[in-house]
């Protein structure tokens, strides 16, 4: 393994699969047995009304929020990114102002909450044993320190540009 998680990995220009096509993944997990990451500059076409209404959840956020496509793998599969409050054991710490959590009754909570920071991704990016290692020592990614600014970056379609133009090699 060539890095630890929590990381980022930006796409290369030459990285043509179109479910990471200039993407930056924040990588939650990452051991002997693989990866698992969240693409974190894909909106979906769906607000996040619509998916609470979809799951007969409550909704009292703003209307204009959008559910985010984490990945490839299991798109049923809600992961929250959240920024500020407490983590539980369960939960993945990404930096001190961030973490990432499965937990159905969080996430309740925060659809409650009109001032919550959180971004709903669907899916995740997944990768087996040795897998990513190899795509990273092949080019197609490279990876970047975390940048709390670009975990909920306010304009997903330059995230890429900002990330693969940083010097923030690591």
């Amino acid at each position: 393994m060539s890095y630890e998680a929590p990381c980022l990995l930006v796409a290369s220009p030459s990285l043509l699969d179109p479910n990471f096509l200039h993407s930056v993944v924040l990588i939650v997990e990452h051991d002997e047995e693989g990866a698992l990451g969240l693409v974190l500059n894909r909106p979906l076409p769906i607000s996040l009304a619509q998916v609470c209404e979809e799951g007969s959840m409550n909704y009292r956020g703003a209307d204009e929020a959008t559910a985010w496509r984490g990945g490839p793998v299991d798109p049923q599969r809600g992961i929250l990114l959240v920024q500020g409050g407490l983590p539980e054991e369960e939960d993945t710490v990404v930096d001190l102002t961030h973490f990432v959590s499965h937990r159905k009754d969080l996430l309740e909570a925060l659809l409650g909450d009109p001032a919550a920071r959180y971004r709903l991704f669907l899916g995740y990016a997944g990768w087996g044993s040795g897998q990513l290692d190899q795509e990273l020592e092949l080019g197609a990614w490279t990876r970047r320190n975390l940048v709390s600014e670009w975990l909920m970056h306010p304009d997903p379609t330059g995230l890429w540009q900002a990330a693969l133009g940083s010097g923030a090699n690591g």
